[in-house]
C-alpha cells in the first residue's frame, strides 16, 4: 500500500468517525428536549414532585419492539442528563429535573454542554 492510500484510508476513517459523533449529538439533543418536556408535563422540577420512572413513560425498548416500532432513544438523553447531574434521583428511586443545574450545566460546560442542553426561559 502507498503512502498516498494510507493517508487516505485514514482520512476516510477520521470522516466516518466525525460523521458518527456529530450524529450522535444531533440525536441526544433532540431527545433531550423531548425529555424536559416529559419532566414539564409531570410537573417533575423539585424533590417534592419527582415522578417514578413507569410515570415517565421513558424506558429501554425490547429487541422485537424496536425492529417493529420506531426507535426511542429517550433513554439515552435521560442516561445522559442522569449522569451530568441534571435529572437527580430520590432516595426512593423517583425523578425530577434540576433546572437550576441545567442552565449552571450549559453556561458552564463545553461546546458539547452547551450545543446539547437547549437554553432555559427561565
Amino acid at each position: 500500500m502507498a503512502l498516498n492510500e494510507t493517508i487516505r484510508f485514514i482520512a476516510v476513517i477520521i470522516v466516518f468517525v466525525v460523521v458518527y459523533y456529530a450524529a450522535s449529538m444531533f440525536t441526544i439533543k433532540r431527545n433531550v428536549v423531548k425529555v424536559i418536556k416529559v419532566f414539564e408535563e409531570n410537573n417533575a422540577l423539585a424533590a417534592k414532585a419527582a415522578v417514578s420512572g413507569e410515570s415517565l413513560g421513558i424506558r429501554k425498548q425490547g429487541f422485537l419492539e424496536r425492529a417493529v416500532k420506531r426507535r426511542d432513544n429517550r433513554i439515552h438523553a435521560l442516561q445522559f442528563m442522569l449522569n451530568a447531574g441534571l435529572v437527580i434521583t430520590t432516595s426512593d428511586g423517583r425523578y425530577y429535573l434540576n433546572k437550576k443545574k441545567m442552565v449552571a450545566f450549559r453556561r458552564d460546560g463545553n461546546f458539547v454542554a452547551r450545543f446539547i442542553i437547549p437554553p432555559q426561559n427561565n
